[in-house]
């Protein structure tokens, strides 16, 4: 089961620790490969002390059949933490089955972190097979209150 990341796992993370304002960040991922049953696609990572309001994102065709499916979610980056709930914002998805061409929104209550994470989509059901090297692009936007 590969994990996918994009460029923005090497950069710095933003410090939102105890910073009141705006935050937001974007990541693009191109997975190598058609993705198979619980592969991992990190979308992009939180700093701790973010209050997550939006979620967007979109996709190239990432399957050439109709089987791909997809839970969206958030999954804790500290050994022992508990910040994880992988299906926090879709659950059995089919959004990449077809490429897209207008940012798809998740609807979802503002979610503040206290520990950093990754939002992550996990394949709940393999691709038929994949054409080309499809990326999906995301972006989020919060706003940076502090840990407790």
């Amino acid at each position: 089961m590969p994990t996918y990341t994009g460029a923005q796992k090497g950069r710095p993370p933003v410090n939102a620790t105890g910073v009141n304002g705006p935050w937001m960040d974007s990541n693009k991922v191109t997975p190598s490969a058609a993705l198979a049953l619980l592969d991992i696609v990190v979308l992009l990572d939180v700093p701790a002390g973010v209050r997550l309001e939006t979620l967007r994102f979109y996709g190239g065709d990432f399957d050439t059949g109709t089987t791909l499916t997809h839970d969206i979610g958030y999954r804790t980056k500290l050994p022992g933490g508990s910040a994880t709930s992988m299906e926090a914002f879709a659950n059995d998805t089919t959004t990449l089955r077809a490429a897209t061409t207008a940012w798809q929104e998740l609807v979802f209550e503002p979610i503040k972190f206290d520990e950093p994470v990754e939002i992550v989509m996990r394949a709940s059901a393999a691709a038929t097979g994949v054409s080309g090297t499809p990326a999906i692009t995301t972006t989020a936007i919060g706003e940076a209150i502090g840990t407790k």
